[in-house]
């Protein structure tokens, strides 16, 4: 495999997760929207990852996963919290790797 794609694939690992937890919450308070409408902008990330013509991650994908962001929200009013400061430290992890590679690669 070559090693472009491993920071990839791992980030379509932590989006699938996240994208699992959020279509079995409940919507809490805020944010207004339902938790699988997140659930799509999460795919809309995945098709940006894997479409070459595209920046490899939209702007908003950071704020879905920021700190008192729409997930956080989501995941302290569902019991998730745990498991989303671990999805959200890796999804950092794994953007500044991604955008170095786009940077690089121009």
């Amino acid at each position: 495999m070559m090693d472009h794609w491993k920071p990839k694939l791992k980030l379509l690992s932590v989006l699938s997760t996240t994208k699992e937890l959020l279509l079995r919450s409940k919507n809490e308070g805020w944010p207004d929207e339902e938790p699988s409408e997140f659930a799509i902008e999460i795919d809309k990330i995945i098709s940006h990852i894997f479409n070459p013509k595209e920046n490899p991650l939209p702007e908003f994908a950071s704020i879905l996963y920021a700190p008192t962001g729409p997930i956080q929200e989501i995941a302290m009013s569902n019991g998730w919290h745990g498991a989303y400061i671990a999805l959200s430290e890796e999804y950092d992890n794994l953007e500044y790797l991604i955008r170095e590679e786009k940077i690089k690669n121009v």
